[in-house]
């Protein structure tokens, strides 16, 4: 048996492929690059061209009138693993053209994110990375009908199909042996094309029209309040615009780009989020007017998306997340609406308006239903704990202690508890800042964040600022924070060092394999594998060690807390890949996940007893993370 049939067989399915590749009509306008996936196949212009179809016996082109025959009277569904190049599209056309949805489904894009997130996934660039044949050029076939075709464009077009079934199939066969842990990898895939091919929510399209001519008058009203025009506003000269309302002895702040220094002014930068509450009003209104013409079209354009797309799946909104959407294996969202930015938890600056608040109210459930929310609760913190071996904290998260407290007690020296509505005022506002402060540092400095990080983020926190321009918190107070999470939790800043030098150690003596904890490190060739306690791997190609001893790979430099970060985070994402599975196998349908939590619609009268038997699945851990205490927090509400 070959390597990518070893695979197929590990996870339950056929080792014969059968790989579909449907050809359809496109043009300047009616094009993917233009149109959502639910869109374009619904739409009167959609229009078959013809069909690739491959599998042991050889390659062919299904012609236009042959289509709906042979795939109704194809009898190996069930006994062959279908691979598509884009399960969305293609597997979506089967559903909704022909009523079919095949048992066993392998998404080639779904392959080489787990390999690399961020390659190019398109079928040309993959080909070329693996040293396979080119692939043909599809603009050859742009606004052409097959029915009006020369003959010799006909051929061309058939060429065309099973050179892409060819190179799909033998990337896949690439691409498998390199998926790990198969079983689970590839129930997670298929468990998102099912939340897209099964999962929809009701969509109120009469808000989402009324949300969006708000967000447009208030773009205009921001606009109008700077005294500057759009052009202006996003013009190169928009610094010299700021420079000349800034107080005196202030200017405009400034970062490291590709060719020096520029201006630090997007809504990301900790220095523009800061003249977004400047004192001065005429600064805080240049800066909001910047924000809204670069950014507002942005969330405007994300709920006529929603708007058209409800529209074209018959009036609810499909569920599309990406699969390995990150380095990680978290999930990411597409199709121009990421529902996982709909929860608002945590955000600040203008991401926190009051409008973008609202969009997640025109998503909800049928009516006597309710969303119930399960989260892991600190699971990131745990996971960190866990590894690095700091049993203390582990303790305090196993046994329920107020660790938040405790730390913020040792930072502050005094006693800190969580307040109470029956505290004075000023007392219950005094410990509740405190607390919070231990809890951002217990869930926050985990990975190696330094004092300067943490100071800049502190001055960009509206909540904090006052305290740091009242000199009641400073520098040395960020720096005092950082030195205590340090001393109190040792054995973490020892992983982030240990990991580290695995990493380098691995890249300069490839027959090594160090282990840390529970993790292992292995080079093959230029590419480390970091391989998590669930057997996942996480790829990092063209690992290098400079002359300086600083570690990078092709997408970035490396240390020891974004290694561990990586790693926290993979594991998370392990943990709840097996709670969904769980879930699901328990009979109870995730509707969404977001981070590190299950969304579900449950029925009004058996919510709360569903809702605790989904938590209590989230209670578990599998195996391979035995001596890691996990726990819950669950929200029942109307809304997303």
């Amino acid at each position: 048996m070959t390597n990518y049939q070893s695979i197929l067989e590990q996870a339950g399915y056929p080792t014969d492929i059968l790989c579909l590749d449907f050809e359809i009509y496109f043009d300047d306008e009616y094009t993917l690059s233009k149109m959502s996936t639910i869109e374009y196949i619904n739409d009167s212009r959609f229009e078959f061209m013809g069909l690739g179809w491959g599998d042991e016996h050889g390659v062919e082109f299904i012609r236009i009138e042959d289509i709906s025959t042979v795939l109704h009277n194809h009898l190996d569904w069930g006994k062959q693993t279908v691979l598509v190049q884009n399960a969305r599209f293609d597997i979506t056309i089967l559903q909704t053209k022909f009523g079919i949805i095949p048992k066993y489904i392998i998404d080639l894009k779904d392959l080489a994110s787990h390999y690399d997130s961020r390659m190019s996934h398109k079928l040309k660039d993959m080909a070329t990375m693996f040293g396979l044949k080119p692939k043909g050029e599809t603009q050859n076939f742009k606004g052409l009908h097959w029915a009006t075709m020369t003959l010799a464009q006909q051929q061309a077009l058939r060429e065309y199909t099973i050179t892409d079934v060819e190179l799909e199939t033998e990337l896949a066969k690439i691409l498998l042996p390199k998926l790990t842990c198969p079983k689970t990898e590839l129930a997670l895939a298929r468990h998102t094309l099912d939340l897209w091919l099964h999962q929809s929510f009701n969509f109120d399209i009469e808000a989402a029209t009324k949300l969006r001519a708000q967000m447009r008058a208030k773009i205009a009203k921001a606009i109008q309040d700077s005294g500057h025009t759009p052009k202006e506003l996003r013009s190169h000269k928009f610094p010299q615009y700021l420079a000349a309302v800034l107080p005196s002895g202030e200017q405009v702040p400034m970062k490291e780009g590709k060719r020096g220094n520029i201006p630090a002014l997007a809504k990301t930068d900790e220095a523009c989020q800061q003249l977004a509450i400047h004192p001065k009003k005429e600064v805080r209104d240049l800066i909001t007017a910047r924000l809204a013409v670069k950014s507002w079209p942005t969330h405007i354009l994300r709920v006529g998306t929603m708007i058209a797309q409800t529209k074209a799946n018959g009036g609810t909104l499909r569920v599309p997340l990406n699969y390995y959407g990150g380095h990680t294996g978290r999930w990411s969202g597409g199709e121009g609406y990421n529902l996982q930015n709909n929860a608002g938890e945590g955000r600040s600056g203008q991401e926190n308006d009051e409008l973008i608040q609202q969009v997640r109210y025109l998503i909800k459930p049928p009516i006597g239903h309710v969303v119930c929310t399960v989260d892991s609760a600190q699971i990131e913190a745990r996971i960190v704990a866990w590894l690095a071996g700091q049993q203390d904290l582990l303790d305090g998260f196993a046994t329920g202690r107020d660790v938040y407290s405790e730390f913020a007690s040792e930072l502050f020296q005094c006693t800190v508890r969580k307040p109470r509505k029956t505290d004075p005022r000023p007392l219950f506002l005094s410990l509740k800042l405190k607390r919070d402060n231990g809890k951002e540092n217990i869930l926050s400095n985990g990975y190696g964040r330094g004092a300067l990080r943490l100071y800049n983020q502190s001055l960009a926190n509206p909540m904090l600022r006052p305290l740091f321009d009242s000199g009641e918190y400073d520098f040395a107070f960020c720096q005092r924070s950082i030195a205590t999470y340090r001393s109190r939790y040792p054995k973490i800043p020892q992983y982030w060092h240990d990991v580290e030098c695995a990493f380098r150690q691995c890249i300069r003596f490839p027959h090594l394999e160090p282990v840390v904890g529970c993790c292992k490190f292995y080079c093959r060739g230029t590419t480390v594998h970091f391989q998590l306690p669930s057997g996942r791997v996480l790829y990092y190609p063209h690992a290098r060690v400079d002359k300086r001893g600083a570690i990078s790979y092709q997408h970035g430099k490396l240390h020891g807390g974004i290694i561990t970060e990586n790693g926290d985070q993979a594991i998370a994402r392990d943990l709840l890949g097996f709670w969904i599975l769980e879930t699901e196998k328990a009979g109870i349908p995730i509707i969404l996940h977001i981070h590190d939590d299950t969304r579900t619609i449950l029925p009004k009268d058996h919510a709360e007893e569903i809702a605790e038997r989904q938590a209590a699945l989230m209670r578990t851990v599998p195996e391979w993370a035995q001596g890691l205490p996990v726990d819950t927090e669950i929200k029942i509400g109307e809304t997303l």
